[in-house]
């Protein structure tokens, strides 16, 4: 299979960009911190959605959507009151796939004792950020470690987190590509641009790491962007130095369109018909 030039590679790129825009948003969990003006709200929602955004878009919008009606109008302020024992009774109808009630009570008193001692998930994040290391992935491990040293014995007694909750908050550490997670920091880091909201300036965009999915891994072969053949962190690490040589200073841009790309055009299903349009420098 024929892969595309860089000259024309750079064309697709540019192209998907500018056509999978914000006029896409509905199609992404990146709506749902879009919603809020105040950065609390969009730290929290923001991770709170890119956790749940697993499977199909209509199907997790409705689990976040569930999660937002309990939390209401101020989401921050709401986890900040947050008692499992008083405010998990609302979750109980709760449901998807991997995760039950439990999980989001345990999510919501992890992430107030995150509030309460480090004053934002911003500043707790930025406790464990270099500006020194490579990427991003010991500040990422030490902000989940963060989220595991929370007591969650009011919703899990034996002090042990359920599977459930242990699939939202996967930890770099093991290798995996923490997809969900590196979306989320996408959306908080990179400059607003009608999609990624730009509110932790003090996170260089060079560090971050693709969020890889199904659909990104399999156009990112097609193009050439890697040869890996198992997603984990080494792969989207190989994708994302790819793309450094067409934008060194924020690679991951071009995480939105690759992914719409994928989803809403097949081509995560046939990689030669991403490696053809590629080839030819069209989207």
């Amino acid at each position: 299979m024929r892969r595309p030039s860089r000259r024309a590679l750079r064309a697709t790129l540019e192209a998907l960009t500018r056509k999978y825009g914000a006029a896409y948003l509905r199609t992404s969990a990146l709506m749902f911190p879009r919603r809020y003006r105040e950065p609390g709200d969009r730290e929290v929602v923001g991770l709170l959605a890119a956790s749940l955004a697993y499977g199909r878009v209509d199907l997790f919008s409705r689990a976040v959507e569930h999660v937002l009606t309990v939390l209401g109008e101020h989401p921050a302020a709401a986890v900040r009151r947050f008692f499992p024992r008083r405010d998990g009774k609302a979750l109980a109808g709760f449901r998807y796939r991997l995760n039950r009630p439990a999980d989001i009570a345990a999510t919501l008193w992890a992430l107030r004792q995150l509030l309460e001692d480090s004053g934002s998930l911003k500043a707790c994040f930025l406790a464990g950020y270099r500006q020194e290391d490579e990427d991003i992935r010991p500040a990422l491990t030490a902000f989940v470690d963060r989220i595991y040293r929370a007591d969650l014995t009011a919703v899990f007694p034996a002090g042990t987190p359920s599977r459930g909750f242990r699939h939202l908050f996967p930890n770099p550490r093991t290798g995996g590509a923490c997809k969900r997670l590196n979306l989320f920091l996408r959306w908080m880091v990179r400059p607003d641009d009608g999609l990624d909201l730009g509110i932790w300036p003090e996170v260089s965009p060079a560090k971050l790491i693709i969020p890889l999915d199904t659909h990104v891994a399999r156009v990112a072969r097609a193009f050439g962007l890697t040869r890996l053949k198992s997603p984990g962190w080494r792969m989207a690490k190989a994708i994302t130095e790819a793309l450094k040589a067409f934008d060194p200073a924020d690679p991951v841009r071009y995480d939105y369109a690759l992914c719409r790309f994928g989803i809403l055009e097949g081509v995560g299903k046939d990689p030669r018909v991403a490696s053809r349009r590629a080839a030819a420098g069209r989207a």
